[in-house]
């Protein structure tokens, strides 16, 4: 059996418990996205022992196009020996994205050897299902609805940042509306995923090998 260990960087954060995923900022006046805000709860719930919550928070973090929480999706798929599930999610991943995007390439490599026909079959069609959610324009779609949610003091539009705003923070530091548009425009429109800051290392992932996956399917 095939055993790989997934280190991956993540952003923790004060607002990682946040209910709902509203703007907020940095002391250095950066926004903190909600689909790192959602991560950074997943990761705080995985390490609690609150898989279903974890798991929960995960997708919420994936609807953006958050590639890490998809292949982490797909790491309790594996966990839990569903590795339908799992090849489907991580076919949804850009690897290149991704820290340790070799080690998730080479579980997709294992299974798709593992993996009988109709089980390579069954994947692809759950990623094309998965797809109508967390693929590129789905998550454009999410974004873009959460941009158009959020409303500010001295405006009736919701998603219109008056170029007159000015946000004071606790650090003392001040973010006019021209940085608040720009910061809010580009994380909707030219989303570029990153993971933060910060070192977590999660369980290790157990691999099926060419003996255990036909007794698997005998089994079944």
């Amino acid at each position: 059996m095939k055993k790989y260990i997934l280190i991956v960087s993540v952003i923790f954060s004060s607002l990682a418990t946040a209910r709902e995923y509203g703007l907020h900022f940095d002391d250095n006046g950066n926004m903190i996205r909600p689909d790192q805000v959602f991560l950074a709860q997943g990761m705080s719930d995985d390490k609690a022992g609150f898989k279903a919550s974890a798991l929960k928070n995960f997708k919420k973090s994936a609807e953006y196009g958050n590639y890490l929480s998809m292949s982490l999706i797909g790491l309790y798929s594996m966990q839990e020996k569903d590795y339908v599930n799992a090849l489907a999610w991580y076919k949804l991943v850009s690897l290149d994205k991704i820290p340790n995007g070799a080690y998730v390439k080479q579980m997709m490599d294992n299974l798709e050897k593992v993996m009988s026909p109709q089980e390579l079959k069954k994947a692809n069609q759950l990623k094309a299902e998965l797809a109508e959610t967390y693929g590129t324009y789905p998550t454009l779609l999410r974004r873009e609805k959460w941009k158009k949610s959020l409303k500010f003091t001295g405006t009736h539009l919701k998603g219109y940042v008056p170029p007159f705003l000015t946000i004071q923070l606790n650090s003392g530091m001040v973010v006019t509306g021209s940085d608040v548009k720009r910061q809010i425009e580009n994380f909707t429109y030219n989303y570029e995923f990153n993971t933060g800051v910060g070192e977590v290392i999660l369980d290790d992932v157990e691999m099926l090998d060419e003996k255990e996956s036909d007794e698997s399917s005998e089994e079944n």
